[in-house]
């Protein structure tokens, strides 16, 4: 199988650059596993397509699920061990386990406690401990979480300043900063600004795995000629080229998640379209491009699943909670200010703020609800995936597409919404739209970038006027929304994107519970690895999967006999 230039991946004739352990990825399971091997006595290089460090969970909310008896659990009074983990997560009737790999969850749960640990050694401060305090939402309580002891700890991103320079304003940058400082320190280098094209082997499909091929993406914004660099750089090697890079022990892959691919996606779930494959996995800062997952198909690789992407719980977002612009993940994640500001554009409506979504509805490119807009489930997705039958009276086909958010101007009022364009909402891009009428705004909602369909006006008329109804009858017969209490009847109109798109990645690479790539045959691919969520076999919200599999496998591939 050759790879998207044509090029056979097999063994190069020139390498660059060397290491024990090359490591594709500097986001948290990729930066946790350098740290790792490199305090085993590995030289480590990590190449990261990005200009700085950090991946997806630089904005996340930087919630790091790790149990197995650690010290702040004990601390606590929290009983947990690796076995009760285990067992909490290869449970039947967990939705977010219940499909869980057996021996990847194993290997997990036995690097649990050691993961958090090394946490605190390396830098990082989590807040105080009210997480692991609360409530488990336990399957024992008749809830869809996995957990039967409190085990997600929440981190803190401002006690030392790692929110400079400013990319997000998350508290994912107080779990990646004082990582990524320690891997410099510690020796680590890395080759930034440079994505992984294919994997050297032996031969395409037989033989261990000899390193990589790399390609220079400087990211250059909008109207500069200039590559964006942070201010981070100890340890960074200089290159402009399309290189090799030499493994002379192994390659770990940890490219994060495939949400930004929707044609990978499509390969789970066909009604998967462009428009879901923006807004939560890190875009605009760090696409989650399944480049890892490719470049190890092309080996020999296969690839494994633990949940369905759309329907369980845990997997999919919600809602957005931004709307109005194209990257929703959650509101103000980045601002003005951000470097990368000329690629958002907008920040979008807080549609959670102040009961915000008391007065609107959500609506599928057929104009028609779908769900139950005050409910905090997650299926959301699921839901607006099917929602839009197409053909109905020929061939019925459920459909993907854009998702709108419908409201009025006294909702603007109420919300005290800013909706005459950036940094609020992305009208120029075809995000946010208005109409003194229901039927001028349904004419209007056309993303120039991923709906050709043009809104029945009847549809979006009959729908908003039986959702008044229900306000007066105080009874939602269709969804059992209980916060009707709002009309959506006074002009202008107003319709801003609030399309969903797959929040953690569940399914990726095969691999054994020491983290080796597995092929077709279930044999391991020699001196290949694959943690975080590139990996299959783990169903799990939050970071502690990604320390937890870097700690296991930087440990295990000091066990590779060097070439």
């Amino acid at each position: 199988m050759k790879d998207k230039d044509g090029v056979t991946p097999g063994p190069p004739k020139k390498w660059a650059y060397e290491a024990d352990v090359v490591i594709i990825g500097a986001g948290i399971s990729g930066l946790v596993a350098a740290i790792r091997a490199r305090d085993l006595g590995e030289s480590v290089l990590c190449v990261e397509a990005n200009y700085c460090c950090g991946g997806h969970a630089l904005t996340s909310g930087g919630h790091v699920h790790l149990g197995g008896g650690h010290s702040l659990q004990r601390r606590m009074g929290v009983v947990d061990s690796a076995d009760q983990y285990y067992l909490d997560h290869t449970y039947p009737l967990a939705s977010t386990s219940r499909y869980n790999i057996r021996e990847v969850v194993r290997g997990s749960a036995d690097n649990q406690a050691a993961g958090f640990e090394f946490l605190l050694e390396n830098g990082w401060i989590h807040l105080d401990d009210s997480d692991l305090r609360g409530d488990t939402n336990s399957y024992l309580e008749k809830g869809r979480g996995a957990d039967t002891v409190p085990r997600t700890i929440t981190t803190d991103q401002t006690t030392k300043g790692w929110n400079n320079p400013r990319v997000s304003n998350t508290a994912g940058i107080g779990l990646t900063r004082p990582l990524e400082i320690s891997a410099r320190e510690k020796g680590v280098q890395f080759l930034m600004n440079h994505h992984m094209d294919n994997i050297s082997r032996e031969t395409p499909n037989s033989g261990r795995v000899l390193g990589v091929r790399t390609s220079y993406t400087p990211r250059i914004l909008p109207g500069t000629s200039t590559p964006l660099r942070d201010i981070y750089a100890e340890g960074n090697i200089d290159s402009t080229s399309t290189v090799n890079v030499k493994a002379k022990k192994a390659v770990i892959i940890a490219t994060g998640g495939s949400s930004s691919n929707w044609k990978f996606h499509q390969t789970f779930d066909p009604r998967m379209g462009p428009e879901h494959a923006n807004g939560v996995g890190g875009d605009p800062f760090s696409f989650q491009d399944a480049s890892g997952e490719l470049a190890a198909l092309a080996v020999g690789a296969s690839l494994g699943a633990t949940a369905n992407q759309t329907t369980e719980a845990g997997i999919g977002i919600s809602k957005t909670r931004a709307i109005g612009c194209q990257y929703g993940y959650r509101h103000k994640i980045f601002t003005p200010d951000s470097p990368i500001w000329p690629f958002v554009r907008a920040y979008g409506l807080d549609s959670e703020a102040d009961g915000a979504e008391a007065g609107l509805i959500y609506v599928n490119m057929l104009g028609q609800r779908f769900f139950q807009e005050d409910s905090r489930g997650y299926n959301f997705l699921a839901a607006a995936l099917g929602s839009a039958v197409l053909d109905a009276d020929t061939k019925p086909r459920r459909v993907g597409g854009p998702i709108w958010a419908i409201f009025d101007t006294d909702q603007v009022q109420r919300a005290r919404w800013s909706v005459s364009g950036p940094p609020d909402v992305d009208i120029a891009n075809g995000y946010f739209f208005s109409g003194s009428t229901l039927a001028e705004l349904a004419g209007k909602i056309v993303n120039k970038f991923y709906e050709t369909y043009k809104m029945p006006v009847a549809n979006l008329e009959e729908t908003v006027s039986r959702y008044n109804s229900f306000v007066d009858t105080g009874v939602d017969t269709d969804f059992g929304r209980k916060n009707s209490q709002y009309k959506i009847q006074t002009p202008p109109f107003y319709a801003a994107w609030a399309t969903p798109a797959p929040h953690d990645t569940l399914a990726g690479v095969k691999v054994n519970g020491k983290f080796q790539v597995l092929d077709i045959h279930n044999e391991v691919i020699p001196s290949l690895y694959c943690i975080g969520e590139s990996a299959s076999g783990q169903a799990m919200h939050g970071h502690g999967k990604n320390v937890s599999t870097g700690y296991a496998a930087g440990t295990n591939v000091t066990k590779e006999k060097p070439w």
